[in-house]
């Protein structure tokens, strides 16, 4: 939203080039909003009657975007991809060290495979050049 503001939404008669993208980002929000009313307080863990609270699920994974956007520059795409999905899997899905090490290295390799080699976009090389 803030992007599609900063790019000048222009006026009703002649909208500019943010009016798009403000309008996405703002259905977006508030979408999330109520989807997030709409959330069970708490969620079972798999093969146990305890209960753990979802919003902390949540607040881990925005968490996790924001660690991502902070040392995406830094560490380059395919390692910060790579920590992030072995956060998302280990730490917040609670999955096995294979199934997240695994899925976290396809997950990287592949997005890598796609977006620098097969569209050649410009990603971070970060300190490791990779």
């Amino acid at each position: 939203m803030g992007e599609g503001y900063r790019l000048n939404i222009g006026e009703l008669r002649r909208p500019g080039s943010g009016l798009f993208p403000f309008l996405i980002g703002l259905f977006l929000a508030v979408i999330s909003l109520i989807s997030l009313r709409t959330l069970p307080s708490k969620q079972p863990q798999k093969g146990t009657q305890q209960e753990r609270p979802i919003y902390r699920n949540i607040f881990l994974c925005l968490f996790a975007l924001y660690a991502y956007l902070l040392i995406f520059e830094w560490l380059g795409f395919v390692p910060t991809t790579f920590l992030f999905m072995i956060f998302l899997l280990k730490g917040i899905e609670r999955k096995g060290w294979i199934v997240s090490l695994v899925t976290a290295f396809l997950s990287a390799a592949v997005s890598y495979l796609f977006f620098g080699i097969g569209l050649r976009a410009s990603l971070p090389k970060g300190i490791f050049g990779i």
